[in-house]
């Protein structure tokens, strides 16, 4: 089922160069359908600590949440910061702290998350049912002698959410957590 127009008109909407905070209502747009208002979930916007180093303007971070419990987690970048081998490995750190900082409070099986850099999307997930569960993809080891080596590659943000395949690849996540959500009593 393709994203409805008003979600595909807050992304046409953006400017040739956007900045991350351009994101900021094509996402919640998009994740307002995914998670309606009248659901269990709550879409919060927020800057988590370890962004802190960059402006809050240029932060856009959400959190899905079941009452108080995190259950998806999506950071956006720019699009050009795609091509940086120092700002995919830093994006790739953000959402493994996130994943370890929240995991111990996810109520479902697993803790999702998504990198996005414009409409790029790498997906993560963690198991939280074993603490030695280990985040997926795999992190990439680091390579004293090449500095550009312990970079996640380009291609691991290998959908676009505006195609078909990333529409369907996020819904999926999306419907993961809502049927994990009908084994939880009271949430």
């Amino acid at each position: 089922m393709p994203w409805p127009a008003q979600v595909i008109r807050q992304f046409q909407a953006l400017p040739p160069n956007p900045r991350e905070s351009d994101f900021s209502g094509a996402y919640n747009k998009l994740l307002h359908t995914l998670f309606p208002p009248e659901s269990d979930f709550t879409v919060v916007p927020w800057y988590p600590e370890i962004l802190t180093l960059e402006s809050p303007d240029d932060v856009v971070s959400f959190g899905i949440f079941l009452g108080s419990s995190p259950v998806f987690l999506l950071d956006v970048k720019t699009p050009s910061e795609l091509t940086c081998a120092f700002s995919r490995n830093l994006a790739d750190q953000q959402i493994r702290e996130l994943l370890g900082d929240f995991a111990a409070q996810c109520p479902i099986p697993t803790l999702h998350a998504v990198s996005a850099m414009g409409t790029r999307l790498c997906f993560y997930r963690l198991d939280t049912t074993n603490v030695a569960a280990e985040i997926v993809p795999r992190g990439i080891l680091h390579v004293p002698a090449k500095w550009d080596a312990d970079s996640p590659p380009e291609e691991r943000w290998d959908c676009d959410v505006l195609d078909a395949n990333g529409e369907e690849r996020l819904r999926a996540v999306v419907e993961e957590i809502k049927e994990a959500r009908k084994n939880i009593a009271n949430p």
